[in-house]
């Protein structure tokens, strides 16, 4: 057969439908019957499934507008004569000067060899090939979009993988911030993803006991997301699990564990504390044995990241779990004995920083400062602390005097809680409406932990049990906060509070008072 004939007069077959993206391909030229001759040419045309998608412009002005508003172009067949007799060297310059754009495969064509000779246009020019349009038989245009497509793909994969190790490192230079966890994970899937998979959806999950899912039984986390889970972070997973599988590979002895099931990977990597991690990556190509023993050492290494990264929150939780029980016998010298008080209100103030837009680690300062920042109670008279008898003017300037005296203890400590427990300390009794107590503080002079911990504190306070009332709903704790929104607290956390009041009551929930 003669390839240069590059089609014959018969329709094409109808393309069998697949799901895989095609790969987009771009054609630059004044010449309408090129972009026909070239679209019939490469119409059943396929590289790792994925079929071809043609774009058509016919200028070189066109070609950088278009190329401004479209990234995902894999390769574009730029006609060098065009508007100008350098058009198309124009847009291949601006294509990587101008737009830094180092992944689209450029191939230049020309029917005018002498307009721009091949030696001087590939020396000077960023190109990978450059064809005379009378060479470009069927056969040579095939193997030519072999060799620049499988390049666009590799450096593509170059390109991911860089991406997801440069979220690895950032993640280990803030190995003690709470997102350091999100980022390590983000950066491992997204290597990853890279690597073996031809879709984005990935999940990392962690639980402490690894059983078959039921509703009945302990939740699976997702601790890290790509693709269709990446707004699924802290979540549950509740569905695109096989189940069965994972208590199959949760049986076996070994601490590293993998299986690809109807093309999806599953690696379980168990701790010897008794956590476990599963990591699923959906549609992952067809791996040697070689990648999959590689792939389980990776998930081996990078899960005993993440475990050392847990051991550092399972301390810093020891750490506030013993700032709590230090609030908690403070609180105890008031009127009733209310387990939970002080960590509930912490919790949920806690909650309400992270829903104005701070970060967790914040988040985490406030729930620490808080457990402490009443520490002048120790030095109110015992028998004053706990009279449940309505008290006299002097008697209240006298707690509040001692109360106040926790700034004093605590700003004497270089520790960033005890600075921050300390400015609570100062600001907890001062109203929004500038009426409050010691400075008359207003509005956002007011510091905004101590804000935040008023209205959840009082929130606690009401929805308690005490001797001398009953506790109160939550719609009549709710309307006490409205009431008094922009007199004694910020209107806006009001408001905030009120949105997220579903996650406050589960923080009570979980800590409800042993009576």
């Amino acid at each position: 057969m003669n390839d240069d004939f590059l089609f014959s007069e018969d329709e094409p077959e109808e393309e069998v439908l697949n799901t895989a993206p095609p790969y987009e391909i771009l054609i630059v030229d004044d010449d309408e019957e090129i972009h026909t001759i070239t679209k019939m040419a490469l119409a059943d045309f396929k590289l790792d499934g994925r079929p071809l998608k043609f774009h058509s412009v016919y200028s070189g002005e066109e070609a950088k507008q278009f190329l401004s508003n479209n990234t995902a172009i894999a390769m574009t067949l730029l006609d060098v004569v065009m508007e100008t007799d350098h058009a198309g060297l124009d847009v291949a310059r601006w294509i990587r000067q101008e737009l830094q754009n180092r992944l689209i495969r450029i191939v230049l064509r020309t029917g005018q060899p002498g307009q721009a000779p091949e030696e001087d246009v590939i020396a000077r020019y960023d190109i990978d090939d450059y064809k005379e349009k009378t060479e470009l038989t069927y056969r040579k245009l095939v193997t030519l979009m072999y060799s620049c497509l499988r390049a666009y793909r590799d450096l593509n994969a170059i390109e991911r993988n860089k991406r997801g190790l440069e979220k690895v490192i950032n993640a280990s230079a803030e190995v003690f911030s709470a997102q350091s966890m999100h980022a390590l994970c983000q950066g491992i899937l997204e290597q990853l993803v890279a690597l073996i998979t031809h879709s984005d959806d990935a999940m990392y999950c962690r639980t402490h006991g690894l059983t078959a899912k039921t509703l009945d039984n302990q939740e699976f986390e997702i601790i890290g997301g790509t693709g269709d889970y990446a707004q699924a972070v802290g979540q549950a997973v509740t569905q695109d699990i096989d189940w069965s599988l994972v208590t199959e590979l949760q049986n076996l002895q070994r601490s590293v564990v993998f299986r690809i099931h109807n093309n999806d990977y599953y690696g379980l990597y168990k701790t010897t504390g008794g956590r476990q991690y599963l990591l699923v990556i959906k549609d992952v190509r067809d791996l040697s044995e070689l990648d999959q023993n590689l792939l389980g050492l990776f998930v081996n290494n990078s899960s005993i990241a993440i475990d050392n990264l847990n051991l550092r929150e399972t301390e810093r939780e020891a750490q506030r779990e013993l700032l709590y029980s230090v609030g908690e016998a403070i609180e105890k010298r008031s009127v009733d004995n209310i387990s939970h008080h002080v960590k509930r209100s912490a919790e949920m103030a806690g909650q309400l920083l992270i829903a104005t837009g701070a970060t967790s680690e914040d988040a985490e300062k406030l729930k620490q400062a808080a457990s402490v920042y009443d520490i002048g109670k120790v030095s109110v008279q015992m028998e004053l602390a706990q009279s449940a008898d309505a008290l006299s003017i002097h008697d209240y300037e006298e707690i509040m005097s001692n109360v106040i005296k926790g700034h004093d203890y605590l700003s004497q400590t270089d520790t960033e809680i005890a600075q921050i427990a300390a400015r609570i300390a100062q600001d907890i009794h001062e109203r929004w409406d500038g009426l409050g107590f010691p400075s008359r503080k207003k509005a956002k002079a007011i510091d905004i932990n101590a804000r935040i911990l008023s209205i959840t504190s009082q929130y606690d306070a009401l929805r308690t049990q005490r001797s001398y009332r009953d506790a109160q709903d939550t719609g009549a704790a709710i309307d006490y906060l409205t009431l008094h929104s922009g007199e004694f607290f910020d209107p806006e956390l009001v408001g905030i509070m009120i949105d997220h009041i579903d996650a406050m009551e589960k923080i009570r929930q979980r800590y409800s008072d042993i009576i």
